[in-house]
This record gives structure tokens, sequence and C-alpha cells, in this order.
């Protein structure tokens, strides 16, 4: 009898070690990994670049594939300094759908994939912008921050995807 409470109890122990509050997610976890993928998209949105550097980790890697004149296809590679920079003046709406009315709110679509061990995968929509965002996100020092976005255009009606 006393090995099985011996073994209950070791049992028991390791459980709470492997659930322990290091490494599990917390109730809120999945409201701040949306707060920041919000202050990404709606940072561009507004052109707020204090927004979209609460979101990024500085060693953000963004990237899309894209085709050279050859018809070659390549990574496009954008840093958070770079993203942070452009959003101070950059044309966002360029990148709107071709049939949306700018001054309609935007709305976003936050789709958290999983969320484990203080990392975060998440798909992010908006109905203003053509492109969809595939975001990894990691807890660094309590803050959710991006790490890694990987995205792609979802059509070819905006201004970006049609200019001369």
């Amino acid at each position: 009898m006393n090995k099985i409470k011996t073994s209950l109890y070791f049992i028991i122990i390791l459980l709470v070690i492997h659930h322990s509050p290091v490494l599990a997610q917390t109730p809120s976890d999945s409201t701040l990994i949306r707060e920041t993928v919000l202050n990404y998209l709606e940072g561009m949105e507004t052109n707020n670049p204090q927004r979209i550097e609460k979101a990024m980790h500085p060693d953000l890697a963004k990237r899309t594939i894209e085709k050279n004149k050859e018809g070659m296809e390549y990574p496009l590679n954008m840093t958070a300094a770079s993203l942070i920079g452009y959003s101070k003046e950059f044309d966002f709406g360029l990148f709107y759908k071709g049939d949306i009315d700018p001054e309609v709110t935007l709305k976003s679509e936050v789709t958290i994939y999983e969320i484990s061990n203080g990392i975060a995968t998440v798909k992010a929509e908006t109905n203003k912008f053509e492109f969809v965002d595939y975001i990894h996100l990691g807890k660094l020092n309590g803050e959710w921050k991006i790490i890694n976005i990987l995205w792609v255009m979802t059509g070819n009606t905006n201004k970006w995807m049609n200019q001369e």
C-alpha cells in the first residue's frame, strides 16, 4: 500500500512540475496575442510606428515570395526597423482590396492555431488588406512579440499589385 501511495505522490509531483507556470500559458495569453497582432495590423492602417514597434521583436523577419523580371521566385525580406520606418509615411492603402471603401473600419480576424510553452502560431486577415499573414510570436520577459511573419497577397485588385 505504501508503494502505491509513494508512486501516486511521485506522479502528482511530476504533473505539477510539468505544468508549472514558468512554461504554461495564462488565460490572458490569447487576449495578449490578439492585442499584439492588432497593434501590428492597426498600426499599419493608421501609420502608427509606435504600435508596430510595440508588437515587433527587434529581430523580426517578415517575408513574402516575389518574382523577378525573369520569373524566378525568391523570398523578399523585411526587418522590424524597415517596417517601423515605412509605417511613418508609407501609404498602406495601396494594399487595400480594389473594391474596398478606404473609410470603412478595419476589421481583423486573428486565428490562433496554437500556443505552446511561450510560442504561438497565428493567421491574420482583414476586411481591407489584400494579404494574409502567418505569424509566429514568442513570449519574452512576459510580453508577446511578433518574431516571424510569412505573408502572401490574396488577390491582385489592390493598387500595389497594379502599379506601373
